[in-house]
């Protein structure tokens, strides 16, 4: 039986996850060279798309977690780095055991720590996360 659905459910997640990023680069550095009103504007829409960002990288996550956990060898990062043999700790590390997976695991960190810095340091948000976003754009074209 071929399961497509979670592929393509976790494809989409990873268009969603770099567009939003993108997106976000954009409205960050418009925040930060922009002195009048529209300032709070564009952060506040920046911050939104951060958001959904990382929704899709955990929607990314979970789609490959469940295509190693379910054995779906159709997939090759599931065939490459997973056995029907490996006890539940070990394909846990199947995660993170491949090139997409480590930049995979680097996203997902890197959204926590932008979250972080999104909730306490207001002053220089924008320009900081100018460069957390392009980032991410760049890591999520890793693996698109």
């Amino acid at each position: 039986m071929v399961h497509t659905f979670i592929g393509d459910l976790g494809h989409l997640f990873v268009i969603i996850a770099f567009v939003s990023a993108l997106v976000a680069t954009y409205a960050y550095f418009k925040a930060s060279n922009t002195k009048d009103l529209t300032k709070e504007g564009w952060i506040k829409y920046a911050r939104t798309l951060f958001y959904v960002h990382g929704i899709a990288v955990l929607g990314i996550i979970f789609s490959l977690f469940y295509i190693i956990y379910n054995h779906y060898f159709e997939y090759h990062y599931a065939w490459s780095h997973s056995s029907r043999d490996l006890p539940v700790y070990y394909m846990i590390s199947c995660f993170w055991e491949g090139q997409e997976g480590s930049f995979l695991l680097w996203i997902f960190w890197h959204v926590v720590l932008g979250a972080i810095l999104i909730r306490t340091n207001k002053f220089w948000e924008a320009p900081i996360m100018t460069v957390f976003a392009v980032v991410q754009t760049f890591l999520v074209s890793m693996i698109l």
